[in-house]
């Protein structure tokens, strides 16, 4: 299966080939709740306030915390909400549904990639306005070196954390190109805070608000390596 993420203004596209979404839990898409209420035999079924909410355990690969969701349907069965909570019974994340279009139809270009892409691009900067730390650190580990260098298209910031989980950040200034580029990519697309990410055996990386990150380690295992990428943008000290 062929997975083609948009970044239009970069104007730059990334495909992967991958499963994804069919291999996680997705609130947003109706056949991954099927299958997840398919799939767990454990599943907790309720009549309430006239609807019927089904309590499914969930698999979400990069984050661990999401432990459970509560799917709602009315007495038509139309779905009416997903809310994904945690071990703790917190919401985490909530998915309402208005109406669906069991019968729409599209354009014969819908899913032609250069329509998708608008021709306006957005102006990006050349400095780094900020750096960026990571709010969730491995245990025995710590910030050990801080360094920023210019590029010949901005600037690179390379954050280097040691101790018993070693792993290194690297930010820097992300640039449109002039004619629409697709790259392939090696490895799998997650969903990594605001946008998607490409997780490979040793490193994660994505582009979040003009600024391309990596997070490199041969240390860190993949559920570590996204725990400390969806960290990220928590918290930004400025120049």
């Amino acid at each position: 299966m062929c997975v083609i993420v948009l970044t239009p203004s970069l104007n730059k596209s990334f495909k992967f080939q991958s499963e994804w979404p069919y291999n996680n839990s997705q609130s947003y898409i109706l056949q991954s709740i099927l299958k997840d209420i398919e799939n767990d035999n454990e599943r907790v079924f309720e009549e309430i306030d006239n609807n019927y909410v089904f309590t499914t355990k969930v698999n979400y690969s990069s984050n661990s915390e999401l432990s459970k969701q509560k799917i709602t349907l009315d007495k038509d069965l139309n779905l009416k909400s997903v809310v994904v909570l945690n071990n703790n019974d917190e919401v985490q994340m909530q998915m309402t549904f208005n109406s669906i279009d069991y019968k729409a139809t599209y354009d014969d270009n819908y899913f032609v990639l250069s329509s998708n892409v608008s021709k306006e691009l957005d102006e990006t900067n050349s400095t780094l306005d900020s750096i960026v730390y990571p709010m969730y650190i491995p245990e025995n580990t710590q910030l050990s070196g801080q360094e920023k260098v210019s590029t010949e298209t901005g600037e690179r910031v390379i954050l280097t954390f040691s101790g018993e989980s070693p792993f290194t950040i690297i930010q820097e200034t992300a640039n449109p190109t002039s004619e629409l580029l697709t790259i392939p990519m090696y490895g799998e697309p997650y969903i990594i805070t605001d946008t998607v990410g490409v997780l490979s055996e040793d490193s994660v990386t994505w582009i979040s608000n003009g600024v391309e990150f990596y997070v490199v380690s041969d240390k860190l295992d993949n559920t570590q390596l996204l725990e400390v990428a969806n960290s990220i943008n928590t918290m930004t000290v400025s120049k």
